[in-house]
């Protein structure tokens, strides 16, 4: 598994757990999709994610860098 994978099952997860707090709680719910809506839209400019920082130790690589 790549990198970018393991990005889209983190978020997908992510984003499934701020949908049922907020099914708890909707303030605080919907903070967290929001914060997490605007983390994912900071990747797709920098091609970095907080998700990086436990995803690379963990031994996943970059699609271009597995390559060579």
């Amino acid at each position: 598994m790549y990198l970018e994978n393991g990005r889209s099952i983190f978020q997908g997860i992510a984003i499934l757990i701020f949908a049922a707090i907020a099914y708890c709680n909707l303030i605080i719910g919907l903070a967290l999709v929001a914060f997490m809506g605007v983390m994912i839209l900071q990747s797709a400019f920098t091609d970095w994610c907080p998700s990086d920082l436990f995803l690379k130790p963990m031994g996943l690589k970059k699609k271009l860098e597995s390559k060579g």
